[in-house]
């Protein structure tokens, strides 16, 4: 849960709109691939992960960005 908090800091951060759940569209929530791309590579840094450019390219949703940091954190 803390990396949905995390997530949900960030996108508010960038102007989301609407309702923020583990299910919500980054599109559906006015976050263009720019903004994106942005907050991941935040993400990055601060818990020390890189994540491919496949999996950035793949992420529509928020658990998908949340599948890809437990991945790389176990």
């Amino acid at each position: 849960m803390k990396h949905f908090d995390e997530i949900k800091k960030a996108l508010v951060a960038r102007g989301a709109k609407g309702q923020i759940t583990k299910d919500s569209n980054f599109s559906d929530l006015g976050i263009d691939s720019l903004d994106l791309m942005d907050m991941v590579v935040d993400i990055e840094e601060r818990l020390n992960i890189m994540v491919s450019d496949e999996a950035l390219t793949s992420m529509k949703k928020i658990n998908d960005l949340l599948v890809i940091i437990d991945e790389l954190k176990a």
